[in-house]
């Protein structure tokens, strides 16, 4: 028989786990799964729309896609079309690779505000994940807008809000979030951390692309930054350095005529949002740090906002079943086994950290865990779930429909855009029964 292995998730830990199986086990079957008619995940919908050579990297999963013995089914949800339980008994091996989709808990007074918007509901909006809440209208009247947080999401927002209509134009946000932030009249940016700029994960392109926005600049108060970063461990003092040397170039600029002011805060935390019914301020603490900690001080302030986005981090979405650390972090695992015959990858594995080639290193060791693990070909694979799904009608998007999706995408370009997303399920498969 042929060893049997579904995917669970078509994002960038999934395709190089997919490909590492293929080259481990020669002649096995590998069915890649995922819950929208579309592949890609992070790259499609979590890579900020304007940094298309990032996204670049599909055209390698496109040619793992062509490889014997993969196949693709878009449109089937683990626990929604086919439970875990079932998942297990049709493959011989089964690999989670469905990242972290949920957002940290942002628990402070206020919280549930209009205008207060989780991270991946907004990431959502301007990417077109299907599903999305609509923020035209809170977007498109913001005055001012607070990002907590101090990763790259926290500065790809910033920086996409910061952004005038010509320079959304070349990338693949969707169109009527674009349209909203164009015409926002928005004056002030604020990107709060409640610790430094040592202990900030943003890396070196993301906060060096604010010194090039057309109608927006980066504002650091030159007092929060520290003279070296010799207190950082040596193998990350060298990123920080690179950071800091940023920081302190837009730190020695002073403000020009640019509309929009681009706030990078530091030992910050907002402690209250006041409102009714929606957001106008929020109350902010200023920290120290204590053994690396932020501790809240008795100096407190106000920030006028119209929208907020915490930005704090992610968790993993449960799957019946399925084992997750405290707090929901990230999968239970054993050097990425979970259990008999289940792995897991990529975020789910470590929790979101990292970037996109990260995940090719971190399947390759789970893949290397597996064939220690010698599993046996004895399942019945894909006749068992195709017979399940079909006989619970589930619309399967295969390879060659995902290729009818894409080409329609990119027959929507229009002035530039390189392409325009489909934003629902339905518009997908409608277009592939019509």
């Amino acid at each position: 028989m042929t060893l049997s292995v579904a995917v669970v998730g078509a994002g960038p830990s999934g395709f190089y786990a997919a490909d590492a199986m293929l080259k481990a086990f020669p002649g096995c079957e590998v069915d890649i799964i995922d819950r929208w008619p579309v592949p890609f995940g992070l790259v499609r919908y979590g890579v900020a729309p304007d940094h298309l050579s990032t996204k670049n990297v599909v055209k390698l999963y496109e040619k793992i896609f062509d490889k014997p013995g993969i196949r693709f089914l878009g449109n089937v949800e683990v626990g929604r079309d086919v439970s875990y339980e079932e998942l297990k008994s049709f493959f011989d091996v089964v690999i989670l690779a469905c990242g972290m989709e949920y957002p940290k808990q942002f628990d402070i007074p206020g919280a549930e505000l209009d205008g207060v918007v989780s991270v991946t509901d907004f990431v959502g909006w301007y990417n077109g994940v299907p599903e999305s809440p609509d923020f035209f209208q809170l977007v498109s009247r913001a005055r001012s807008a607070v990002i907590v947080g101090n990763g790259n999401v926290a500065l790809d927002v910033a920086r996409l809000l910061a952004k005038t209509k010509a320079e959304l134009v070349p990338t693949d946000i969707v169109p009527m979030a674009a349209d909203a932030i164009s015409v926002a009249p928005l004056s002030d940016i604020y990107v709060v951390g409640r610790r430094g700029p040592l202990e900030a994960n943003f890396s070196f392109p993301e906060l060096s692309e604010f010194g090039n926005l057309r109608d927006a600049e980066p504002i650091v108060d030159p007092r929060s930054l520290p003279v070296d970063a010799t207190s950082v461990a040596e193998k990350e003092r060298k990123k920080k350095e690179r950071n800091l040397r940023v920081l302190r170039t837009f730190s020695e600029k002073t403000a020009g005529d640019k509309s929009v002011k681009v706030h990078l805060l530091f030992f910050m935390s907002p402690v209250g949002i006041l409102g009714e019914p929606e957001i106008n301020a929020v109350k902010m603490v200023r920290n120290t740090l204590v053994d690396g900690k932020a501790v809240a001080t008795k100096d407190t302030f106000m920030l006028d906002a119209d929208l907020l986005v915490p930005a704090i981090g992610y968790q993993s979405a449960p799957i019946t079943g399925v084992p997750t650390r405290e707090g929901g972090s990230a999968m239970r695992h054993q050097d990425g086994r979970v259990e008999a015959g289940v792995y897991v990858v990529g975020w789910a594995r470590r929790g979101p950290t990292g970037v996109i080639g990260t995940n090719r290193v971190d399947s390759r060791e789970v893949v290397d865990r597996i064939v220690v693990d010698s599993p046996t070909a004895f399942r019945q694979g894909s006749v068992g779930l195709d017979n399940l799904l079909s006989s619970r009608e589930v619309h399967v998007v295969a390879v060659a429909d995902w290729r009818r999706i894409n080409e329609a995408e990119m027959r929507g370009v229009v002035n530039g855009r390189p392409r325009t997303k489909f934003t629902t399920v339905v518009e997908m498969l409608k277009l592939l029964s019509g």
